[in-house]
């Protein structure tokens, strides 16, 4: 009885000491953030909250069921998403091994030799099992075999630590994955509206090659009636051959824009053609956004998120460095069978044996080492801290510089709107004149030229205000919510079941 209530006694103190962990506990770090965005005084942001539809499928709101299609299918075969998604996979294993060394380990081992010594087990067998192995009475031990055991007790938590730090690690690389699907999303938007926008241009560079070839033709037309000159023909052709020259320009900026939005689906740009036809039309964007606070990019933006979770991981290893300076103890035991020969020529001997006990292993003197490890990762979780107040910093002002260069750029476009509309009537106005030999071609050309150069212009600050609208979102950090879930992780099995399944697969 008093056996048994010692033992009960030390298991009890054993799982006590297993439970505590040496190192700091992590506590969230408070950073401060602003109230709100710089810019949401300006006309085109507001401080209310946005809604599902704003942040969670935020490219919706352009109402193109093409863009949607496209994002959908680069989200399910990008590359890099895959990538990104085996290593979530990866560091989600580990834990797996290492909850199993904080678990016991059980193994096999044995060993049969011959020769001149009395036990000749030596470095052929485990030593948990030599150590109960027994030659009084025996000339030789020359064959042993058993199962032995070893349990490392956590006393000081270095492996509860651990496991808090691989855990937060692949919940960093889960927020790395989720960022990378928010650029992936962001990409795929931005060079499908830069076709867009480039085909936009391209239907405006060939009705300016329209328009500059009637103006070659009536040039013509009038120099064989003796009503211009060759001067002005020649300068009409040139500026027909120069509006020209634009559209393999245009061509090569869409197909090399293909190519990307390919390699973001994984695929060739041959198999996206047929998704790129039709409307060269750029999407409708609203002139208010909804910007929240900044508060919000702590609890959304997953560059943030993994920031934090790096932070938690590096002080959780502030624990598994502090653990190394203290004793370790482990448990092993080991139980079998040996056999060997007797004295003279008496028939061979076998006979079971066993051993069990703790060990424990203390480094006393290693010239600060130890220490200076720790010192290393209070550093390194510093360093972890820094850069999540950095990170937090990028995400504010990212959102702040995206709602003032969005206001700029709607104004921009709608001068440039301005300008030319101007520009068309000034077209007209010198043709009249022209045609009434009020004033010379030359003027009539530099109406053109300025008015083809506007609807240029015009065309991409279109495009640059749409893009601006989609790196808006980019920075708001929405659109991983719905594409969050991941994948069972194959369940661990012992080695010697694993050995078999791994044969019979191999085999097949």
């Amino acid at each position: 009885m008093v056996t048994r209530c010692r033992a009960l006694a030390v298991i009890g103190a054993v799982v006590w000491l297993c439970g505590c962990a040496v190192g700091p506990d992590y506590e969230l770090p408070v950073v401060g953030v602003p109230k709100a965005f710089g810019s949401v005084s300006e006309t085109t942001a507001t401080a209310s909250p946005p809604t599902a539809a704003d942040f969670v499928r935020w490219w919706h709101v352009l109402h193109d069921q093409r863009l949607n299609a496209l994002i959908e299918r680069a989200i399910a075969s990008n590359p890099d998403i895959e990538i990104a998604l085996t290593r979530v996979q990866e560091a989600r294993t580990e834990q797996i091994v290492v909850i199993g060394a904080m678990l016991p380990t059980v193994g096999g081992s044995g060993a049969i030799a011959t020769g001149t010594g009395t036990d000749l087990s030596k470095g052929r067998a485990a030593q948990s099992i030599r150590a109960g192995d027994s030659a009084t009475g025996l000339k030789s031990i020359s064959r042993i075999a058993g199962f032995d055991a070893g349990w490392e007790l956590d006393l000081f938590g270095k492996n509860l630590r651990l496991l808090e730090a691989v855990r937060d690690d692949s919940e960093a690389r889960m927020e790395l994955r989720n960022a990378l699907l928010i650029t992936v999303v962001a990409d795929v938007a931005r060079n499908y509206l830069d076709i867009r926008g480039l085909q936009s241009r391209l239907e405006i560079a060939r009705n300016d090659v329209a328009t500059a070839q009637k103006t070659v033709d009536v040039l013509l037309t009038r120099f064989d009636r003796g009503l211009s000159n060759e001067l002005d023909l020649t300068l009409a052709r040139r500026q027909l051959a120069t509006q020209q020259a634009r559209l393999p320009e245009l061509m090569a900026l869409i197909s090399a824009a293909e190519s990307r939005l390919a390699l973001l689906l994984g695929t060739n740009a041959a198999d996206i053609m047929g998704d790129l036809q039709g409307s060269a039309k750029l999407p409708h964007t609203s002139e208010r956004l909804r910007t929240g606070v900044p508060v919000d990019l702590l609890r959304r933006r997953p560059d943030v998120r993994a920031a934090e979770r790096n932070l938690a991981a590096a002080t959780a290893r502030i624990g598994v460095a502090t653990a190394a300076l203290f004793p370790s103890v482990a448990l092993t035991a080991g139980f079998g069978g040996q056999g060997g020969t007797r004295t003279g020529t008496t028939p061979p001997i076998q006979g079971p044996i066993w051993s069990f006990g703790p060990g424990a292993y203390w480094p006393l003197l290693d010239f600060g080492r130890l220490d200076a490890l720790v010192d290393i990762q209070e550093q390194r979780t510093h360093e972890a801290y820094v850069t999540y107040r950095k990170t937090i910093i990028v995400a504010v002002e990212e959102v702040d510089q995206g709602i003032k260069q969005y206001r700029l750029d709607l104004t921009q476009q709608k001068t440039l709107g301005v300008a030319l509309t101007a520009s068309r009537r000034a077209v007209d106005l010198a043709m009249e004149r022209y045609e009434r030999g009020v004033t010379d071609f030359l003027n009539v050309l530099d109406a053109q030229r300025q008015e083809y150069a506007l609807e240029d212009q015009n065309a991409v600050a279109e495009e640059i205000s749409v893009l601006q609208y989609v790196a808006f979102y980019k920075a708001l950090g929405g659109g991983w919510e719905l594409y969050d879930e991941l994948p069972p992780i194959p369940a661990a099995q012992p080695a010697i079941a694993a050995t078999v399944r791994r044969l019979v697969n191999a085999w097949h």
